[in-house]
């Protein structure tokens, strides 16, 4: 069974990249909706209840910390791993403590991003 993958990315190279690699994984994921801002995040996950988020951080309207909030509070359970360029430990920390499950820097190659779904789905059924 296919994991259901909300990308939540304001930049359309990135989301068009995210969505390669995903699909390009076999059976193994499919990409159910594109949210361009934190607040369509929201809408979209509620609407398409995803088995796992990919969360930017630095979007318009609402940003991924708030977001990652906003689901966290819906869904105490949901999985979130935040994909972003700001590579500093404060980012990190902040995205870890309002509930993100992981955190993968850009660039980033498609087995770096599938190793990390991988590890965050494996650890979800335990």
């Amino acid at each position: 069974m296919k994991k259901k993958v909300l990308i939540v990315e304001d930049a359309p190279y990135m989301r068009e990249m995210l969505v390669e690699m995903l699909e390009g994984q076999v059976g193994e994921y499919e990409v159910v909706g594109i949210a361009v801002n934190g607040k369509e995040a929201v809408e979209k996950y509620k609407a398409l209840k995803p088995d796992i988020v990919t969360m930017d951080l630095v979007m318009e309207v609402m940003d991924g910390i708030q977001a990652i909030e906003e689901i966290k509070k819906y869904d105490k359970n949901a999985l979130i791993l935040v994909i972003s360029a700001l590579g500093t430990p404060e980012y990190r920390d902040a995205a870890m403590r309002v509930g993100a499950d992981g955190y993968l820097w850009k660039p980033f190659t498609v087995k770096n991003l599938i190793d990390v779904l991988t590890k965050l789905l494996e650890h979800q059924k335990q």
